[in-house]
């Protein structure tokens, strides 16, 4: 590599896949005539992207972050979900350090743990069978005092499914006595484009202090449908008779994915990781995670695979210099995951970040801001060896649903890579796309 000559860009189209159905299909039925160039005209491969072949259970979706994950590493990455699952199956879940630390200080100290996190089968940021695990375990000990604060996911799975998680929910709920004191769907609880007033409202109802109120939990979720506000966008609410976070409470975040967790742990600690300070300030005794949380102090349950020379170190070793583009959707992911899950600035590295659309839906702007990136890497790659770039439009407006939108999306990015194989013709001797 020291002899690299000619600069590279590696693309990273997030959420675009192929499969031969035309039905629901986007980018089937969208029209992208620089796509087709570049499949008839250069070399190419499919890789599957879900599964054991990049470290996650057999059949389980892949997803954003376990993408970047391999594709940094050069490797098979073994994630979160994979080395949980490992542990229940070989009954070393009810072992775990931090999760019997925090479990016994609870008892010892007569304190209520709150448990908070995505209730979804998904298992992209979380997976629901990690939580009955943690209450079985907390009953076992002879835990009391356990409150429940569930987010609708919506998102990663059905709009509508949150129902066949809760049904177990409710049973375990009822069964030991620990409530589920608040609900919220992850667009409120699990912000991660720093608009915190979406984590208050969250927040608000996990500390009692919501106006909006539920008795029986499966009417409330009723009710948002008959509203069309489905698993994602429920509006926070708090149970009428709940068990709501004190000061000198214990808190466990069960996603095992960080970064749609790390605004509401910012809040919940006061934490150093963003300038935005508390609406409501809260003393937490301690508080953990099932992994690690970049930049939020925590008790890790379980250690992510350590990484050894990922993508941005090679580079790096090689005394090239390195661009990481993307918008703000995006951004981690050509950072902290394609680094292997780690928060480094390696010399020589620069990084833009490109401001996303503040949009509820980004149905509304199927574009989003991939002309803006490909503006800064035209205008920036003569200064750059290596670029890592994304663009997150089939993902982010795929997640909403909507089709014509998501074909809207893939035509508007078929004109930006017309754009970039264009100056990529036209400088053929310095630039491999």
């Amino acid at each position: 590599m020291k002899n690299q000559s000619k600069k590279i860009i590696l693309t990273i189209i997030d959420g675009l896949g192929l499969r031969k159905e035309i039905q629901g299909n986007a980018y089937a039925q969208a029209s992208h005539p620089t796509f087709d160039l570049l499949f008839e005209n250069y070399p190419n491969a499919v890789l599957e992207a879900s599964g054991e072949f990049v470290g996650l259970p057999k059949g389980q979706i892949g997803n954003s972050e376990v993408g970047h994950l391999n594709i940094g590493a050069g490797r098979v990455v073994y994630t979160g979900l994979s080395l949980i699952n490992n542990a229940i199956e070989t009954n070393k879940f009810d072992d775990n350090e931090a999760l019997n630390l925090i479990i016994d200080d609870s008892i010892k100290n007569k304190r209520t743990l709150h448990l908070m996190g995505l209730l979804s089968d998904g298992g992209v940021h979380s997976l629901d069978k990690h939580l009955f695990e943690i209450l079985k375990l907390a009953n076992k000990k002879g835990l009391k005092d356990v409150s429940i604060h569930i987010f609708g996911d919506g998102r990663d799975v059905k709009p509508q499914s949150i129902k066949s998680s809760l049904k177990t929910l409710e049973e375990l709920s009822a069964k030991f006595n620990y409530p589920i004191s608040s609900i919220s769907g992850r667009f409120y609880a699990m912000d991660r484009d720093q608009i915190f007033e979406r984590n208050e409202l969250a927040l608000e109802a996990i500390l009692g202090k919501s106006t909006n109120t539920y008795l029986n939990l499966a009417e409330y979720i009723d009710n948002q449908y008959q509203n069309k506000i489905y698993d994602e966008f429920i509006y926070p609410a708090q149970n009428k008779n709940g068990l709501f976070l004190k000061n000198n409470d214990n808190v466990l975040f069960f996603n095992f994915r960080p970064d749609r967790a790390r605004q509401l742990s910012h809040l919940l600690l006061n934490s150093d990781l963003y300038q935005y300070g508390p609406k409501h300030q809260i003393k937490i005794n301690l508080f953990a995670s099932l992994m690690k949380y970049e930049g939020i102090k925590s008790l890790v349950a379980f250690e992510e695979m350590k990484i050894t020379n990922p993508i941005g170190e090679v580079i790096s070793k090689n005394h090239l210099s390195q661009l990481r583009l993307a918008e703000t959707q995006k951004y981690a992911h050509v950072t902290f995951f394609m680094d292997g899950g780690q928060e480094i600035l390696y010399p020589n590295e620069k990084r833009i970040l490109v401001d996303s659309i503040k949009a509820k839906s980004f149905a509304d702007y199927p574009q989003m801001s991939a002309k803006e990136i490909t503006d800064a890497l035209l205008n920036n790659i003569e200064k750059f060896d290596f670029v890592i770039m994304n663009y997150a439009n089939p993902d982010m407006v795929g997640h909403t649903g909507n089709l014509k939108a998501t074909i809207q999306a893939i035509e508007f990015l078929d004109a930006q890579f017309k754009r970039i194989y264009d100056y990529v013709q036209q400088n053929q001797n310095e630039v491999t796309w």
